[in-house]
């Protein structure tokens, strides 16, 4: 079964971000990390609930779950998601030393 990945506008905006800070010192730097995040939702097509369920889950109350992607340095990336029907839909982005995602910073 393949689900259908959908990137939400806040986590469209977390990734823009990301990328524009690490272009500041490499372009090509921000260009592989697009493209590990692309193969990760690539993944995420096939196979969601081999990611493991993240941190926050406690606090939302529901089961959200992390997707990682790192740096050709090894700093690592989450991209956090939920499961709805065959829909997977990825609510933010965070990067290494950001806090966890608070409930409300999830809601669509």
């Amino acid at each position: 079964m393949n689900y259908q990945v959908r990137v939400l506008a806040k986590a469209r905006r977390d990734l823009e971000s990301i990328l524009r800070y690490i272009a500041l010192k490499s372009p090509a730097g921000a260009a592989r990390l697009l493209g590990r995040f692309q193969a990760e939702m690539k993944r995420l097509e096939r196979e969601p609930y081999a990611s493991a369920v993240a941190p926050e889950a406690d606090e939302v109350g529901e089961e959200v779950r992390h997707a990682l992607f790192r740096t050709r340095a090894g700093r690592t990336y989450r991209a956090i998601f939920v499961i709805v029907g065959e829909e997977v839909r990825i609510l933010r982005v965070r990067g290494s030393g950001q806090p966890p995602v608070r409930d409300w910073e999830l809601k669509e």
